[in-house]
């Protein structure tokens, strides 16, 4: 394997000490066959480190790179260290992308919103067969086009983002998604968002296109602190009021055949809308959320519609064979061939067979009956992860810490761990927190709210600059902004909030300048950008624990029964991750210069993680710090 220089010099790219040090540990725990986890601050390239780590190791040791993003918009920030790695390092890479965003026929065809990964693929593979075939109803994409040796090279070689792709590939009559797939077999990395390897079932497509096996590969885990609770979403899933109604409009437009002797489809969702009404009205007074066991569901069920359990386990499968008919139905008349009846079928024959040790099912009720659901929620993320660890791993993150838990609840515990320090100068960073506020429910009354007020007010005129106000929930930003006096209701952030709408916000936040108000665990305070002097003052009103409701208090009771600490797991972890997720935003290189004031004396308790000290009264530290930082 080819050594970096003591300079730290590789080809063309300069590397710093600590991004050294981090390269050689990453690779030397790789070679000893355990995962490497490095926790390293917002600034610090983590990026480059595990790209650099994992392909150097990948190259002498005949394996290949799956990097792993939280979200498709990551992608673009590792096309940028792939194509600055690829001016010393010689390889070839895919940005990975699914067919709902890469499938130019399904884009003229239909655009359900509750549209599956696995129909599309049904379509598509229905499309092709009639494409080989020469038959009518075929996809015009799908041609020699995806085979051609240069497509393959310019995928290969100048790895195009997944908007690129769709744009060049589509306009030349070519599917960008088959020649995508088809140019991973020879890819030595491939970067893919997270759910595509999390699933079982599509890790194994991606490992075929691929042509390799897990032990052949090499898995990056970016943001590595998102996988338990990736993990968990990835294996729950709800029963909605909606979902069996859709369910019950799609039977009738295909017959509404019976499936008992006098039974129809629709007399079966109707007594699953029924039992929905009877479980939540069986919750005691004042209770919205209950946990059950999924047996039960079957019960209620069965007593609403008046059946024996043993016939609504047979009237499952037999919904799942006629959502099967309904696909099939929908292909040959040139749709997607996607069913809501498929989809709820397959939910009610996992309640058959659920592990309720691992699984807990809720009920959640809401004002209307339309707003009852049944949750089966996943509380250990290290069931579905299992499959994940026989492969080599490297996890990076600003915020893994405290370790043992991330460990415990990932299962990676065959690991080597390196925490990067502080990599800044300290005089760049001003953290500090007031001891005399709280957003603590049983602290938080209209006196409290106002003085929340007065003190974000004292910041923002002390700092006099560029500032963002995180809360830990609309609810709170709300009940405190209301005693704020001026500020722009337009630099609010809101629940409905389209994509569109916060990107106009954020521009003009770059623009103009002010203060942004916002939610801790939101897109503000993980999702952008704003170096130097574009974000100086970070205001962080209380602590970002999770909201104590039934699924956060059952994982609570899972992990005291498996490790004894369950609070931990369940409230100190997501408290401590959205804290240092949220204070990553200020100072993103070593010019940056920021002010992070917590408004929660509780931050005591994490003095372990966060390093803050108590404000004083007038607040004189921050006009003294930037008045220094002016200086020089």
């Amino acid at each position: 394997m080819e050594s970096i220089r003591e300079d730290g010099r590789y080809g063309s790219i300069e590397l710093r000490p600590y991004q050294v040090k981090a390269i050689d540990f990453a690779i030397k725990t790789l070679m000893e066959g355990k995962h490497a986890i490095i926790e390293s601050p917002t600034g610090s390239g983590k990026t480059l480190i595990s790209l650099f780590s994992a392909i150097l190791y990948a190259k002498s040791s005949g394996r290949r790179v799956i990097y792993l993003t939280r979200t498709n918009s990551q992608q673009a920030n590792i096309l940028k260290e792939i194509n600055l790695i690829k001016e010393s390092i010689s390889f070839r890479s895919v940005v990975m992308q699914g067919r709902i965003n890469l499938c130019p026929l399904y884009m003229e065809i239909e655009k359900e919103k509750d549209l599956t990964a696995e129909s599309l693929s049904k379509m598509c593979s229905s499309r092709k067969r009639k494409t080989m075939e020469k038959k009518d109803g075929g996809c015009r994409y799908y041609n020699e086009g995806i085979r051609e040796q240069s497509n393959i090279d310019m995928i290969l070689e100048h790895t195009p983002s997944p908007e690129d792709l769709f744009t060049s590939f589509s306009s030349r009559g070519i599917c960008p998604y088959e020649t995508m797939k088809y140019a991973m077999k020879d890819a030595d990395i491939v970067v893919m968002p997270y759910s595509y390897f999390i699933s079982p079932d599509m890790a194994m497509n991606v490992l075929y296109n691929m042509r390799t096996s897990r032990e052949s590969v090499i898995l990056v885990i970016d943001e590595a602190h998102n996988l338990p609770d990736l993990a968990r979403q990835v294996n729950s899933f709800e029963i909605t009021w909606n979902m069996v109604n859709l369910s019950e409009r799609e039977s009738q437009d295909f017959g509404d055949p019976e499936i008992m002797p006098r039974v129809r489809v629709s007399d079966f969702t109707e007594s699953i809308r029924s039992a929905l009404i009877d479980i939540s009205s069986d919750m005691p007074e004042g209770m919205d959320e209950k946990r059950i066991m999924f047996r039960d569901v079957y019960s209620y069920i069965a007593m609403a519609g008046r059946y024996n359990p043993e016939d609504v386990e047979y009237m499952a499968d037999a919904l799942s064979n006629f959502g099967n008919v309904v696909e099939n139905q929908k292909e040959k008349m040139g749709r997607v061939p996607m069913s809501h009846i498929s989809s709820l079928a397959s939910k009610l024959k996992f309640l058959q067979y659920a592990d309720d040790d691992r699984y807990v099912c809720i009920v959640r009720k809401g004002e209307k009956s339309e707003d009852t659901s049944v949750e089966a929620y996943c509380l250990d993320p290290s069931i579905i992860l299992e499959q994940m660890r026989r492969s080599l791993s490297v996890h990076v993150s600003a915020t893994l810490e405290p370790l043992e838990i991330y460990v415990n609840m990932t299962g990676f515990t065959d690991n080597r761990f390196l925490k990067i320090g502080r990599i800044f100068p300290e005089e760049n960073l001003l953290s500090i927190y007031d001891n005399n506020l709280t957003t603590k429910y049983e602290s938080m009354d209209g006196s409290m709210e106002v003085k929340i007020a007065r003190r974000i007010g004292d910041i923002l005129e002390k700092a006099g600059k560029r500032a963002l106000v995180l809360f830990p929930s609309f609810n709170i930003m709300q009940r405190i902004l209301r005693h704020a006096g001026q500020y722009d209701a337009d630099m609010v952030e809101r629940r409905d909030l389209k994509s569109a709408q916060f990107n106009r916000m954020i521009g003009r936040f770059r623009k103009e300048g002010g203060t942004m108000y916002g939610v801790i665990g939101g897109r503000m305070s993980e999702g952008i950008d704003l170096p130097g002097k574009l974000l100086e003052v970070l205001i962080i009103v209380g602590i970002p624990f999770p909201r104590p409701d039934i699924r956060q208090k059952i994982l609570s009771s899972y992990y005291d029964h498996e490790f004894g600490n369950g609070w931990e797991y369940a409230f100190l972890f997501p408290a401590i991750i959205r804290l240092k997720q949220a204070m990553g935003r200020v100072i993103r290189s070593d010019r940056d210069r920021g002010v992070i004031v917590i408004l929660d004396s509780r931050v005591r308790m994490f003095s372990e993680y966060i390093d803050s000290r108590p404000a004083s009264d007038d607040l004189h530290e921050i006009t003294d710090f930037f008045r220094k930082a002016e200086k020089k």
